[in-house]
């Protein structure tokens, strides 16, 4: 079969053009039972669920309380608003759905229609994600050496027109290629749905390769770019509290770009090689950590944004008690408070290339 038919066949495209249908072909799976080829999983899927679910509630209110403050005139929070987004949309697939499918020993012929929605979100997500964190980076750049000519499209009505990028990218991804799909005898998200009488190469994503091969080598030249210039500021400007801030910064970006490190790297590897089954849940607790970490730095480290949060969700009275919060904090303090925002700022995320994914 043509190879770009086969992309359209199994993509979420084709899904809708056909009434919500999966591919005869591809997805069929009449006479399989998955319960009967999965495992139940209860206590790492209830880690999942359940860690999923803190990441969403601490998330959540945090992009709520920098899209309503004077951080949005900034280009990077209008980036950093739509990655957002897009980690959001990947903890429901990472982490609640992954833990929900654990617990219930899914896999693909389970719950077919919900596993291949969730996987086609998961997949699109991630890969829009890789695309906009290159942005992110770019700017971050722009922003540390204002010398750059690029520095033009974060300026006035041309940022809308540069972030569209990312978000055409990210539709392209949702829509139009294969999607990963569940399997609890993993805990993990392959492109293979593993029934019986397919070959597991009819399954492979180029698009999702070519965009790992090209984020990984993007973001490393962009991440090594950012620490040239961060060390030369730091030598040239001798205050402490820049010398501070800026190791605070180049510490949480590592940590960060460490968890897509992690996932990106067992997942190329598992494209080509037998992995076992403890390697691939590295992988995928690689790539949950790749996405919840980020509202861990906003909500731990960034004063601004938890300051907003506890205005957002505790109730004045009690506020007004205990002396916690202040409802200036987000409006009057916009760009002070961004050690832990910058962090992922600056942090580019590594892409995968995998037989499964992340």
């Amino acid at each position: 079969m043509d190879l770009l038919t086969s992309d359209l066949d199994q993509s979420f495209n084709f899904v809708i053009r056909n009434g919500f249908k999966l591919h005869p072909h591809f997805y069929n799976c009449t006479g399989v039972d998955g319960f009967e080829l999965g495992t139940r999983r209860q206590y790492i899927g209830s880690y999942f669920l359940a860690v999923g679910c803190i990441l969403l509630t601490i998330y959540i209110p945090c992009l709520i309380v920098i899209s309503r403050s004077d951080l949005m005139k900034s280009s990077c929070y209008k980036i950093m608003v739509f990655l957002g987004i897009l980690d959001i949309c990947c903890i429901l697939t990472n982490s609640v759905a992954t833990g929900f499918l654990g617990i219930m020993g899914a896999t693909f012929c389970s719950y077919p229609m919900f596993i291949y929605f969730m996987g086609s979100l998961g997949c699109g997500c991630w890969m829009g994600s890789c695309a906009t964190c290159i942005l992110l980076g770019i700017n971050r750049c722009c922003d540390v050496n204002q010398h750059l000519r690029i520095r033009t499209i974060f300026i006035g009505r041309k940022m809308y027109f540069t972030i569209a990028v990312p978000v055409i990218y990210t539709l392209y991804s949702l829509l139009f290629t294969k999607p990963i799909l569940f399997n609890s005898n993993y805990m993990s998200w392959f492109f293979n749905p593993m029934l019986p009488g397919h070959d597991a190469t009819d399954y492979v994503n180029i698009a999702h390769t070519v965009n790992n091969c090209v984020v990984s080598m993007a973001t490393t030249a962009i991440y090594a770019y950012l620490c040239i210039l961060l060390f030369a500021k730091s030598k040239h400007f001798r205050s402490e509290s820049i010398s501070k801030t800026q190791t605070q910064i180049f510490f949480q970006s590592v940590l960060i770009c460490s968890f897509n490190a992690i996932a990106a790297y067992i997942y190329v590897y598992m494209q080509f090689f037998y992995s076992p089954a403890s390697v691939v849940l590295v992988g995928q607790l690689a790539w949950q950590c790749a996405h919840g970490s980020v509202c861990l730095i906003y909500i731990t480290m960034n004063r601004t944004v938890r300051r907003g949060v506890i205005d957002l969700i505790v109730p004045r009275v009690i506020r007004d008690k205990t002396k916690i919060g202040t409802n200036r904090a987000v409006v009057a303090r916009p760009i002070l408070s961004l050690v832990g925002v910058d962090a992922k700022m600056m942090t580019t995320r590594t892409g995968t290339s995998s037989g499964t994914v992340f």
